[in-house]
């Protein structure tokens, strides 16, 4: 039962401003997810903790989504409100009008995350808290409760309480958004799409420019982000299935107008510009397979070939690789090594690359500076640069 002083919060629930998307990226990405905003005309952002803020508008919802390469996840704010107690987070929950977003053939989901709160110190318990508030509402209101699917709901919601403040979240992207949606098979370490893009910004790969190589290129998550970056298609045009379609406020004309609009501005991919190569035959059969379904195989040349034996008709003025380290796959320094030899024989050739440990950037016995420290599938990484 909620106290008196509990009802008194929620009726100032208003004074807390729920205007902004929070859009979500990987650690220390937050000032390149930033300038890629800015780059689609989405002015009043501002940086954020693992992530930027933008104007909660349906039109960035859908240009956010469909278009960046570096966003995790698009959250469309409820409701804000300062959350003492266990009593305050149900009620609050209870004021949404959770009929406008409910059918009674809905599911959802609740992702809660909590810092440091003296009362709920326990994330599973508020979202069943979060959960109930809806079930017992709708219940209320419709006579019927939605069902909980953790793997595939209608309708996931995020909730997180910070210093005392708590923010409930609809999430508009669904699955993740690094997950493109034409991967049909891993290698044993994938590297995760939206940090193959960022390496790829920071990099300052230019399609017009460079032709660009990735000698370890497993899966082809590199080449694939460098061809959908050169002909301009969409982060998210292989993808079918969105959250944002599932809102009260989702409009699916405008949506498949906006769609259209930035899928028009595509263009073919030239050949000779983009190819890799990987010692693996498994590996690069599934990079094959990648490159088939997003439609690049023609114009991306694939060698199943170990680095010490990599010639190819051209010649990259960019390298970029995720070689093999860490846990599911044993670093070696002569992978190293040789990726040193391959970019000094290729003269001119700017080389990035990925390691888990400054040992292995010293064996490419190459003049190297760090870029930044990220995590790569929940492992420490560092991206380094050799000119």
């Amino acid at each position: 039962m909620a106290t008196s002083s509990s009802f008194s919060t929620i009726n100032s629930l208003k004074t807390l401003a729920v205007n902004e998307l929070f859009i979500s990226c990987a650690s220390n990405l937050e000032p390149w997810l930033l300038e890629e905003l800015k780059e689609m005309g989405i002015a009043s952002t501002r940086r954020g903790h693992r992530g930027v803020y933008a104007p909660r508008t349906m039109e960035n919802v859908y240009k956010i989504n469909y278009t960046s390469r570096l966003a995790t996840r698009v959250l469309w704010p409820l409701i804000r409100f300062p959350c003492p107690d266990r009593d305050v987070l149900y009620q609050a929950a209870r004021t949404i009008e959770w009929e406008r977003y409910f059918s009674a053939q809905d599911t959802l989901a609740i992702d809660a995350n909590i810092d440091q709160h003296p009362q709920l110190r326990n994330s599973h318990f508020a979202g069943l808290v979060i959960k109930d508030a809806i079930c017992d509402r709708l219940r209320d209101a419709k006579g019927w409760r939605p069902s909980v699917d953790l793997e595939n709901p209608s309708l996931q919601l995020n909730l997180h309480i910070q210093k005392g403040i708590a923010s409930l979240y609809i999430d508009t992207s669904g699955k993740p958004l690094f997950k493109r949606g034409y991967r049909q098979e891993t290698g044993q370490a994938p590297l995760q799409e939206s940090l193959a893009a960022a390496i790829l910004k920071m990099a300052d790969y230019q399609p017009e420019r460079d032709c660009l190589c990735d000698p370890f290129c497993g899966s082809g998550t590199l080449l694939i982000e460098a061809a959908m970056m050169a002909t301009n298609t969409p982060a998210g045009f292989f993808r079918r299935s969105w959250g944002f379609s599932k809102m009260a406020e989702f409009d699916e004309t405008q949506w498949k107008a906006f769609r259209a609009r930035t899928n028009e501005k595509r263009t073919p991919l030239l050949s000779g510009k983009i190819f890799g190569s990987d010692g693996s035959l498994s590996a690069s059969a599934i990079a094959r397979s990648h490159l088939e379904a997003t439609g690049f195989l023609g114009s991306v040349d694939i060698f199943s070939r170990p680095i010490e034996n990599l010639r190819s008709p051209f010649t990259p003025s960019l390298i970029i690789s995720n070689p093999p380290y860490g846990k599911r796959l044993e670093a070696n320094e002569a992978l190293y090594r040789n990726l040193g030899k391959y970019a000094s024989r290729c003269k001119k050739a700017r080389l990035f690359f990925l390691a888990s440990d400054e040992h292995m950037a010293q064996a490419l016995e190459l003049p190297y500076q760090e870029k930044i420290k990220c995590l790569n599938g929940g492992l420490p990484v560092k991206l380094y640069a050799c000119h």
